[in-house]
């Protein structure tokens, strides 16, 4: 085992995902759209970049999850206490006892996203140090590490959640004296313009969960604000 490829989820729980979604959706419809991504980023990624899977949940997972998670022959774990920083490190570190080298952390935000950058950002750490894929919003839809990058270091005291965490993280790589490799900009479906943008995303046809969500929410989504 070489490579390894952390998927970061929440368990969709109203009124703790997707909370930049509300208003215009409810918390409810908001925990549908964070349940609906979870599903299509395990059906669609996985199978598309054959190395070892685990899925990092942050809550508790249900029978749902875990059938889901089964199907895709991901394994599941819990995230852990700590920052996202800390628990980041600690999957990182986690899969590197268990014997890779380059280890990737992807979200379940991007299920639109086109899971050749996944392998992508593997095969970056072949010649660099660390890997970011950068979402829309200012964070990223991938982080990745090769082998002797302290991850520790490389997470501590990032401002998550803010517009700044990926242009933070990049500029701490290299003032630790890491070689950076930058992926295509994505986006994460964090607010109603992502939803429509992912309404009109070709990649929706392979995201079956999403494009039943949406389509339940296409007459709100059309009259919110851009």
């Amino acid at each position: 085992m070489t490579d390894a490829v952390a998927l970061f989820g929440k368990a969709p729980v109203a009124g703790l995902v997707k909370t930049r979604l509300t208003p215009p959706l409810t918390p409810e419809e908001a925990a549908t759209i964070a349940r609906a991504s979870l599903e299509d980023t395990l059906r669609r990624f996985p199978p598309r970049v054959p190395t070892a899977w685990t899925l990092f949940l942050d809550g508790d997972a249900d029978a749902a999850i875990e059938a889901g998670a089964d199907a895709a022959g991901v394994r599941l774990v819990s995230q852990g206490a700590g920052d996202l920083g800390v628990r980041l490190a600690t999957a990182f570190a986690r899969l590197r006892a268990e014997g890779a080298a380059c280890v990737v952390a992807v979200g379940t935000d991007s299920p639109t996203l086109d899971p050749a950058l996944i392998g992508g950002g593997l095969a970056a750490l072949r010649d660099s140090d660390v890997v970011i894929g950068p979402a829309q919003d200012g964070g990223y839809y991938l982080i990745g590490a090769g082998p002797g990058v302290d991850v520790a270091a490389l997470f501590r005291a990032i401002p998550w959640s803010t517009g700044a965490v990926a242009r933070v993280t990049e500029e701490r790589a290299r003032a630790l004296g890491l070689k950076v490799a930058r992926l295509p900009e994505w986006y994460d479906l964090d607010d109603a313009a992502a939803l429509r943008r992912a309404a009109a995303d070709p990649a929706l046809a392979e995201c079956p969960s999403l494009a039943r969500a949406i389509l339940g929410l296409s007459t709100r989504l059309s009259t919110s604000p851009a």
